[in-house]
């Protein structure tokens, strides 16, 4: 799950403030952007662990960005910045699988225990034998199986 070599945590803030570095911040590689088209931009040249979406993107509305991002990287981590969110907007924003709504910027102890409990549940997943398939691998299993 962890893309980062270095046993950082990488994480991209999209029009976020950065977090509060308290703790253990060195473990954090933390990344921002201001729009939503430079955010894609950066995702095609660098893999994050993490994104912090806020709720005012400046060049496409938030779930706009959620369908590029779902469609390029579906097994993208993501969670939702900024509050008083709607009823309405939790429910798209968990929709598009979100892990986690944050009122306010988290710190980067708080983001470093969000990621560890993710850590720790891709590797129980791994540990069952529960792995994430690719939807490519998945279409060609169902091929096969039909063709049989």
């Amino acid at each position: 799950m962890f893309k980062c070599q270095e046993d950082q945590v990488a994480v991209l803030g999209i029009c976020v403030e950065p977090p509060t570095m308290v703790g253990r911040s060195v473990e954090l590689n933390y990344h921002a952007v201001h729009n939503g088209r430079r955010a894609i931009d950066m995702m095609r040249m660098v893999s994050f662990d993490m994104l912090l979406l806020g709720l005012q993107v400046p060049d496409m509305s938030p779930w706009d960005f959620l369908r590029h991002l779902k469609a390029a990287f579906p097994h993208q981590k993501w969670a939702l910045v900024g509050g008083p969110i709607t009823e309405q907007q939790e429910v798209t924003a968990r929709m598009f699988g979100c892990t986690t709504i944050f009122e306010s910027t988290p710190t980067s102890s708080e983001m470093l225990s969000l990621t560890a409990r993710m850590r720790e549940q891709a590797v129980a997943k791994a540990l069952a034998g529960k792995f994430d398939r690719p939807a490519a691998n998945q279409k060609s299993q169902i091929r096969s199986a039909t063709q049989k």
